[in-house]
């Protein structure tokens, strides 16, 4: 986002302007240079960063990411959670209902009555 507003972060480019001008050049944040970090190629990328924004624009915000408990089995995982909230944020989708996050663990279990009923728990 930074890199977007302009502000000089202190990256060195190939001696012209740091900022990019398209998203081929291989400039901080552009998805030419995500590409040689995540192995997303930059075309992949694009499409689906354009394919969320136009979902989000024709429901009002109406998009949502589920995420379960995958991602927390990696370094860096709090990266990868930030990347999906900031498509939520600069898309309108933060607070619609519909849409914004949500995160499934799939650790919880529903107690049977018997169960409750076994250790006095049901009425």
């Amino acid at each position: 986002m930074c890199a977007n507003y302009g502000i000089d972060r202190g990256f060195v480019g190939d001696g012209e302007d740091d900022g990019a001008t398209s998203f081929d050049q291989i400039r901080p944040y552009t998805p030419a240079w995500q590409e040689k970090i995540t192995g997303v190629s930059a075309e992949q990328c694009t499409r689906i960063a354009r394919e969320f924004a136009d979902n989000a624009n024709k429901t009002n915000g109406r998009s949502m990411i589920i995420v379960g408990a995958g991602m927390n089995h990696w370094y860096h995982m709090d990266m990868n959670y930030r990347g999906l909230i900031n498509m939520l944020v600069m898309c309108g989708c933060i607070g619609q209902s519909g849409g914004g996050w949500a995160h499934y663990v799939g650790q919880g279990k529903t107690a049977s009555a018997d169960w409750l009923d076994a250790f006095g728990l049901w009425p």
